[in-house]
This record gives structure tokens, sequence and C-alpha cells, in this order.
């Protein structure tokens, strides 16, 4: 705000380069260069590009490819390229853009998402069966209160304690256990776009949602309770609030993850409302080695080419592996 002041006031700003990127060893000066970036506007599209290196290819893609449509132009590819990334991947957000006529070169590949389309509160409980209006109804008997949380101190300290409540969850090692509070509460100072709902049990934090606000969708990144309450039906608590929030706040859309990953959990995203919604996921080959990939069929995703019939036993197994190294590691 010192910085933009000066240049509002017609001041000439000067720096060495090298305070761009290394921090001052005598003074406070931190490095300049994400300072600087902000206030001449650069581009930041590149910011969310993540890039995976497969056998001799790499393969990139925005990691907030669901929040917003993806146009990758000309000069966006020979970016890409510059980057050294063989292939690049987005998928088409068929349930908020018109369908969209592509070059034939780009590879299309089927992809979905669970997705709730909501339009009123009373609507979506119209929508789903009788089992789970009475699981919600099991929560408020319970005294499970839902609103929404600021991401302050005492919520960090709920969010922590649930994520070291146990190593398994959904049978499989679970990847936040063993996160210190001042990670927690890191994550938390740093979200510009997420929207945190709570479930309280007489002012214990029992449960939370996290929210990704995107361009006409709300995203359900996370959602996760005590397992010793889970008997108060906290998600679908959770659930119900998220529908609330979006109603009122006007998104049209809810999504939670992929269908077909996870038998329980596709069931539990069926029963709150949400269905699969197929769509078209897009690779463009950028390089020789990109091309030589596709035509290999290697950009495409092992378990995403499996029928149910094999792929839903398969994730039994793995879920068994998770939960081995997991009980390896804590030597238990």
């Amino acid at each position: 705000m010192i910085a933009r002041k000066h240049i509002d006031d017609g001041d000439v700003l000067h720096m060495h380069p090298i305070w761009l990127f290394q921090r001052g060893r005598i003074n406070y000066r931190g490095p300049y260069f994400d300072t600087l970036r902000k206030l001449l506007e650069v581009e930041n599209r590149f910011d969310n590009l993540a890039v995976q290196k497969r056998l001799f290819f790499k393969i990139g893609h925005d990691t907030k490819e669901y929040e917003k449509d993806a146009n990758p132009s000309e000069n966006f590819i020979e970016t890409m390229k510059a980057k050294g990334v063989d292939i690049f991947t987005f998928i088409e957000r068929r349930w908020c853009q018109p369908a969209r006529d592509e070059p034939r070169e780009w590879l299309r590949e089927k992809d979905n998402v669970g997705l709730l389309h909501v339009t009123s509160y009373t609507r979506w409980q119209e929508s789903i069966g009788k089992k789970t209006r009475n699981m919600i109804r099991k929560a408020e008997k319970s005294e499970i209160l839902t609103r929404i949380a600021e991401p302050d101190k005492k919520f960090a300290e709920g969010v922590w304690k649930i994520y070291n409540e146990t190593p398994i969850r959904q049978d499989r090692n679970f990847t936040h256990f063993g996160t210190t509070l001042d990670q927690v509460s890191k994550i938390l100072s740093s979200a510009d776009n997420f929207t945190y709902i709570g479930a309280y049990l007489h002012d214990e934090l029992v449960g939370f949602v996290q929210l990704v606000d995107g361009e006409n969708v709300e995203i359900i990144s996370q959602i996760l309770s005590l397992q010793k309450y889970w008997d108060k039906a906290v998600n679908n608590a959770l659930i119900a609030k998220v529908v609330e929030v979006c109603t009122k706040g006007g998104a049209g859309w809810i999504m939670y993850g992929r269908m077909g990953n996870h038998p329980s959990l596709d069931n539990f995203k069926e029963s709150n409302g949400f269905s699969s919604l197929e769509l078209t996921r897009y690779y463009i080959p950028l390089t020789n080695k990109g091309k030589i990939a596709s035509r290999l069929n290697l950009h495409r995703n092992v378990k995403d080419s499996l029928p149910k019939a094999i792929r839903y036993p398969l994730f039994a197994l793995y879920g068994w592996i998770s939960r081995t190294r997991a009980k390896m590691r804590s030597g238990r």
C-alpha cells in the first residue's frame, strides 16, 4: 500500500535487481518480486500451473481448472511449451458454458464431477430421500449447530484437532494426520477464496467444510468431522448448511469432487442429491514427446480406464496397502 501511494503521487521507485529475490541480511527487507508483480499487474495465470512427470513426458494442468473456464490461447500454449510441458489438460465446465468447437488435434476423454444444482433449500430437501432427511433431523436433535466460521485461532485449533484425531479415514492413510497447529493456521490465513462452515456441539468444533468460491460454482474442497461424533450425523448437517448458504448466496451449482473414486463416498454424495455429470477433458499435445505419449495412450490415468467391476475391488486393495504403510510408519 505504501508503494502504491508513492506511485499515485508520481514518485519514482527504484531497487537493485538482486532485491527481487534475495532477502536482506542486515535490515528486514524481503524479496520484492511478488510485490512488484502486483504493482505492475503482471499476468498471473501460470501461478496455478501443476506439472507432473510421467515416464518420458510432462503433463500440466491448472490447479483451479474447476473454478474458472479455461480458454487456452496460442500465446498460452507457446508459453506452456517454453515451460517444458509436453501435454496440457483441462476440463470443459459444461454446467456453465456452451459446448466448445475445439481443434481436432486436441484429444478428448470422458471425465465427470459430482454436481448438485440448487435453486432453493426446500426443493433440495424434497429431492433427497427420507433417510437423509432423517439424518439431518438427527443432527438437530443431537444439538449440532452449523454456521459460517471465521478462520481465526479458535477455529484453527478445532481443525487441527480433527486432523489429528486418527491416521486412517475412509479406510486409507489420512494425509493431514500429523499436521501441526502452526501449519493449519498458515493454511487458513492464506486462503483468499474460501468459505468455512463449522459444525458445533456445545461450542466445540466437531466438523467443518472448506468451500472454494468459483465462477458459478461452489466447490466442497474438504468435509471432515470427529469420528467419535459420527453417530450424530455431523456430515449430513454440514451438507445441509452448504446448500442453505449457497442458495442464499445465489450459487447455482455445488461440486463435490469426482464420482467413481470411492464407493462409500459416492453413496454419501448420491444420498445428498449429488449426481455424476459427464464432461469432456481435453489434452493438448504440445511437443513431439507429447504427441508420442498421446498416441501410446499414456496421457490417461490408468484407474479411469478400468471398468467398475475391476476398479472398485482395487480401491479396497489400495486402502489396505495405505493403512498398512501408515501403521508401519507409526510403529504400530
